[in-house]
C-alpha cells in the first residue's frame, strides 16, 4: 500500500484521481481549499483518506500544512500537484491575472519544492505535476497558458536535479478534460471525462514516465502544437 498525496483533490482531475487511487487500495492524503469535501472524503474512505485544508496561495502555510498532512498519513511515496485555476478575463483585470499566477506559478512551485526536499531526505519518491497542452497555445487569458508553460519547465528543472538521486519526476499534459474549470466552454473536441483522465494518470504513474499526454489521441499535438504558426493558432483560439 502506497501513501500518495494529492494537492488539489476536491474537484476535477484531482478528485477523480484520489478516488481511483483509493479504489486501488492506496492511502491518500489530500490538500485543498474545500474543507467540506475533504471531510466528506474522510468519512467515505475512513482510515485510508486524510485531508488537510490548504490554499497554496498562502505560501507561509504550504510547508506547515504539507508536513502536517504527510505526518498524519504516515509518510509519502508519491506527490501529485494538481492545483490549478483559470477564469475568463475579457477586460484583462490584473486581480484575475494575479490570482491565477499566485496559484499556478508561486503556490504550485513552492509545493513542488517542498515535496522535492522531502523525497531527497528519504532518497526516493515520485513527484507528479499536472500541467496542460494549453501551454503551447496561448490564449485570450494570457496568465493560464503562461503558467502552464512555467509549470512544465519547472518540472523539467526538478527532473535534472532529482533523477540522479533516484526520484522520478512526471509531467502530465492533458488535452481537454470535462471539469468544473472548463464548464464555461461550449465546444471542446476530444474532451475526456475526469475518470478517464485519472485512469490515464495512474497508468503513467505506474510506468514512471517522464512526460505523458492524456488521452493518447492528443499525443500528435504534443509534437505539432509548438510549431504551429500564429495564424493557425489564432483560428484555433
Amino acid at each position: 500500500m502506497r501513501s500518495i498525496v494529492i494537492v488539489g483533490c476536491t474537484s476535477g482531475i484531482g478528485k477523480a484521481l484520489a478516488e481511483e487511487l483509493l479504489r486501488r487500495g492506496n492511502k491518500v492524503g489530500g490538500a485543498a481549499r474545500n474543507e467540506g469535501v475533504l471531510r466528506e472524503m474522510e468519512k467515505v474512505h475512513k482510515g485510508r483518506f486524510t485531508g488537510e485544508v490548504l490554499d497554496i496561495r498562502d505560501r507561509d502555510q504550504v510547508p506547515v500544512k504539507m508536513e502536517a498532512l504527510v505526518d498524519r498519513l504516515g509518510g509519502m511515496d508519491v506527490c501529485v500537484v494538481s492545483s490549478s485555476i483559470t477564469g475568463q478575463n475579457p477586460d484583462l483585470e490584473w486581480e484575475t491575472e494575479r490570482n491565477v499566477l499566485e496559484t499556478n506559478v508561486l503556490g504550485y512551485a513552492e509545493t513542488l519544492v517542498w515535496a522535492a526536499h522531502y523525497f531527497e531526505t528519504q532518497s526516493r519518491g515520485h513527484l507528479i505535476g499536472i500541467t496542460s497542452l494549453a501551454k503551447y497555445l496561448g490564449g485570450k487569458n494570457p496568465s493560464y497558458p503562461a503558467s502552464k508553460a512555467f509549470e512544465g519547465r519547472y518540472l523539467d528543472g526538478l527532473r535534472f536535479r532529482l533523477e540522479k538521486k533516484g526520484i522520478t519526476v512526471t509531467e502530465i499534459m492533458p488535452g481537454f478534460v470535462k471539469t468544473p474549470m472548463t464548464a464555461d466552454r461550449e465546444k471542446m473536441f476530444w474532451a475526456i471525462s475526469v475518470e478517464k483522465a485519472a485512469h490515464c494518470i495512474v497508468k503513467a504513474m505506474e510506468k514512471k514516465k517522464r512526460k505523458a499526454v492524456i488521452s493518447a489521441r492528443w499525443k500528435p499535438f504534443y509534437f505539432i502544437l509548438p510549431h504551429l504558426p500564429y495564424w493557425i493558432l489564432k483560428k484555433i483560439l
